[in-house]
């Protein structure tokens, strides 16, 4: 039986599974592709934090909406990696190569470290590190 692919999305992706806004369409199709097991998600562990700060600061969403949609990503299962040295490694190398946020390079960093894709919704990151060759924009 053949592997899913595995695709890193960062957070700018994995908000509008909770938001309506351009691109939910998109996003959701990519996770609805990983609840049926076409695609695997992988993300670094910062991706909770990050999705449960973003929805901190939408409008009209209070506490309870913001632990259901956590909740929400570990009921679905990501493949959530928590950092290692040779990741961090990578990252910082990314992050100044591309002149990026640790935490934007990251994601980079682990698609890098996995042979796989990282797809985004941040324009900023997608211009600045496009020339890394496996970066997509939603």
């Amino acid at each position: 039986m053949e592997r899913p692919e595995e695709v890193v999305l960062d957070a700018s992706v994995v908000v509008k599974w909770f938001s309506e806004e351009e691109g939910t369409d998109r996003a959701v199709s990519l996770r609805d592709e990983h609840i049926q097991g076409k695609r695997t998600i992988v993300a670094p562990d910062l991706l909770v934090y990050e999705v449960e700060n973003a929805l901190r600061f939408r409008p009209g969403l209070g506490p309870d909406e913001a632990t259901k949609a956590i909740e929400c990503l570990f009921d679905i299962q990501l493949d959530l990696i928590t950092p290692s040295k040779e990741l961090l490694k990578k990252s910082a190398q990314h992050a100044f190569k591309y002149g990026i946020t640790i935490y934007d390079s990251c994601y980079l960093a682990l698609a890098d470290f996995l042979g796989a894709y990282i797809i985004t919704a941040d324009t900023q990151t997608f211009k600045r590190a496009k020339k890394c060759g496996f970066i997509r924009l939603l």
